[in-house]
């Protein structure tokens, strides 16, 4: 059953699925690589990000690397339980604009680094991919507002018809 029913939304679901787990994968490598922050080979290059949480704490690996492993196993979990057993779109658009903000930040860290690389050109695909999926959550938003007020009108007919049945 489960399974049946995460199969049935996979197709809509997969970009969303997808970004869950960059944040999951990009959050876990920051957590387990902290250096990478203080290093000398990439320490100038993730100065930028550093500049960003240094008002907030001063473990830049922690704040980057934790929110992002926390916000993907979240959408993950909001995923599951939206394929799995209730519909959960409002958080789908919530998780997609709160990986949007870091992804977006972490274009910001490199840009302000000043060190040319690869990320400034991937990076901002992934904030685009989970603009996308923030639209397309928010369409099933408005699709399960339509089905739950059909639910309710169903309901309230039953219940009149019993009425005047009795």
């Amino acid at each position: 059953m489960i399974i049946r029913s995460l199969r049935q939304h996979w197709p809509a679901r997969k970009m969303e699925w997808l970004m869950s787990g960059v944040l999951i994968a990009w959050g876990w490598y920051v957590l387990v690589h902290p250096g990478m922050f203080y290093a000398e080979g990439s320490a100038m290059m993730f100065s930028g990000l550093a500049a960003i949480s240094a008002p907030v704490t001063e473990y830049p690996a922690l704040a980057w690397g934790g929110a992002a492993f926390v916000v993907g196993l979240a959408r993950g979990i909001s995923l599951f339980v939206n394929g799995a057993w209730t519909r959960t779109p409002l958080i789908r658009v919530i998780a997609s604009f709160i990986s949007m903000f870091i992804f977006t930040q972490i274009v910001i860290g490199l840009w302000q680094s000043g060190v040319p690389n690869t990320g400034l050109v991937v990076y901002p695909w992934f904030v685009v991919a989970d603009l996308l999926s923030a639209y397309r959550a928010a369409v099933d938003v408005v699709h399960a507002e339509k089905q739950r007020e059909v639910i309710k009108e169903t309901r309230r007919d039953a219940r009149r018809n019993l009425s005047i049945a009795a």
